[in-house]
């Protein structure tokens, strides 16, 4: 019996290639012909996925054993149970799982890319922080108004970097800083007191936050969003932390209340933010964050890579052999757990 693979974007031919190659019987089908090309770069595997037709994808998933993609109910108040009866696998090319569609959970088999992502996310947060610490920001203000002001920078050796969530990319985060020679504070759900950890030189239990921001030159957000998570950094935690302090968000956009982050950032009582993700995204053109000038942002970019649909498909391919064998797959995810 053939295994029919639909990858809800348009997947280059040389990957699709390699799918197929993995054993005779998977019959791999793409959606948005063409829409690669239109953008002109290389776009995200969610971009490609909301310019495709949704009739088309409808269409493709009708007969799908198995989905690659990222699957975040694309296709708004469709009945996926309906629509794709024969589904018993998901591989998503990127990490997060907050918008899949509650009929999607049940005999359905979730899975993410894993660690994929946490090398080039911790390249982000490093370079922001090297951007803050040498003034470019502000320099980049001047150099806009043609203005020649000079300042002294900063050394990042010797630094404090604190880390609310020492997961994965937490943990990438964590060796690249103290390779710059800087003091590490990591914390984590699962940290009780008298917690130790080999990539931090401090380990902290989550209710010891504001112990952790109060110490911290660089607070790097990288906990994922649940019930327990969301808004953590509000007007209190904000007032924790140093007035030369800079906030890096690379986990969620609702870790942090942003009418709060807005007002401490407009008084100068942190130094600034650097962030890649926000409550609404994309980020309404009304924002005041566009017009604050201690600021860093991205578009949601930061676990990009010119390697990505490489690494994803291998990632893929290795599942997908095992599902072929009826052996458990690697990165597993439950949705239910971002639910709500």
């Amino acid at each position: 019996m053939p295994i029919n693979v639909v990858a809800v974007y348009d997947l280059a031919p040389e990957f699709v290639a390699q799918i197929e190659a993995v054993d005779s019987s998977v019959r791999v089908r793409t959606v948005g012909a063409g829409t690669r090309e239109a953008f002109g770069r290389l776009p995200y595997p969610s971009e490609l996925t909301n310019a495709a037709d949704p009739a088309e994808i409808e269409a493709a998933i009708r007969d799908a054993e198995v989905i690659f993609g990222p699957w975040a109910g694309p296709l708004p108040g469709l009945d996926v149970r309906t629509a794709a009866p024969h589904l018993r696998w998901v591989q998503s090319p990127i990490v997060g799982y907050e918008r899949v569609k509650p009929d999607l959970i049940g005999d359905v088999q979730f899975t993410n890319i894993g660690e994929m992502s946490s090398a080039p996310i911790a390249e982000w947060v490093l370079g922001c922080i090297l951007m803050f610490a040498k003034g470019w920001p502000a320099a980049g203000v001047d150099q806009r108004a043609h203005r020649w002001t000079r300042y002294m920078p900063r050394e990042v050796a010797g630094s404090t970097v604190g880390i609310v969530g020492l997961g994965s990319i937490g943990g990438e985060v964590a060796k690249r800083a103290r390779a710059l020679g800087c003091r590490v504070i990591g914390m984590r759900r699962s940290f009780g007191a008298g917690t130790s950890h080999p990539l931090v030189d401090v380990a902290l239990p989550p209710d010891r936050l504001h112990e952790l921001l109060a110490a911290s030159d660089y607070v790097v957000l990288t906990a994922p969003l649940t019930a327990q998570t969301r808004g953590i950094i509000d007007a209190a935690a904000l007032a924790a932390m140093r007035t030369d302090a800079v906030l890096l968000n690379v986990g969620r956009g609702p870790l942090v209340d942003e009418p709060a982050l807005i007002e401490a950032l407009r008084e100068h009582r942190i130094a600034g933010a650097a962030l890649d993700v926000f409550s609404r995204e994309p980020l309404p053109a009304d924002s005041p964050l566009w017009d604050l000038d201690n600021i860093v942002m991205t578009p949601h970019i930061a676990a990009g890579t010119d390697r990505y649909y490489e690494r994803a498909t291998d990632i893929f391919c290795a599942n997908l052999r095992r599902y072929i064998a009826g052996e458990p797959l690697e990165f597993l995810v439950d949705p239910r757990a971002t639910q709500g």
